[in-house]
């Protein structure tokens, strides 16, 4: 019963931050989506079962699907507000095409799994997959299977892709800060 509070919870709390106007970030504009390309990599190189170039580039596809209808409802503010390293703040809202896209990408995973063999717990995966989204960091605390891990990045760098386009702005609040360099004494 108290997991069944807790998914309520945080289906609500998710839903309701897709509406609302957040800083976009680098950590989870770069850092995240790097982070899953490269563990996509070593799961796929470590993979003791075959991995058809089909299933490959089906999870591209949908991850790319996913990103682009996620991106359509997306609303960019720019402001004239600065971040702690300089960068000028841009505002994202994410709207109901992001929350489409995201179950997109949690059915895919989910029915991935399910044709691979595994077992299941929708309930788990929609838990663990909302915590993952509200609680950045936790990104990096579980492990996945190479197609999450894959379609996570592919997902992610498309849909900064299409905000940059969007707005170009963007790209320069999740730039890597320059660093100042020291005077020589």
């Amino acid at each position: 019963m108290i997991g069944i509070v807790i998914l309520v919870l945080a289906i609500i709390a998710f839903t309701r931050n897709a509406f609302k106007y957040e800083p976009i970030a680098r950590f989870e504009a770069i850092t995240i989506p790097t982070y899953s390309l490269i563990m996509a990599a070593i799961s796929l190189f470590n993979n003791d079962e075959k991995v058809t170039f089909v299933s490959i580039i089906t999870t591209v596809g949908v991850g790319i699907v996913a990103a682009l209808i996620q991106a359509s409802g997306a609303q960019l503010k720019p402001t004239e507000e600065y971040d702690k390293r300089h960068r000028k703040i841009v505002k994202l809202k994410r709207n109901l095409q992001y929350l489409i896209g995201w179950a997109i990408i949690l059915a895919f995973g989910i029915g991935f799994a399910m044709m691979d063999g595994e077992h299941v717990d929708v309930t788990d995966e929609v838990r663990s997959e909302l915590l993952k989204d509200l609680f950045t960091v936790r990104n990096f605390s579980s492990s996945s299977s190479w197609y999450v891990y894959l379609q996570s990045a592919v997902a992610s760098f498309v849909y900064t892709i299409m905000l940059i386009r969007k707005e170009p702005r963007v790209k320069a609040a999740i730039a890597r800060r320059k660093r100042e360099k020291r005077a020589r004494r």
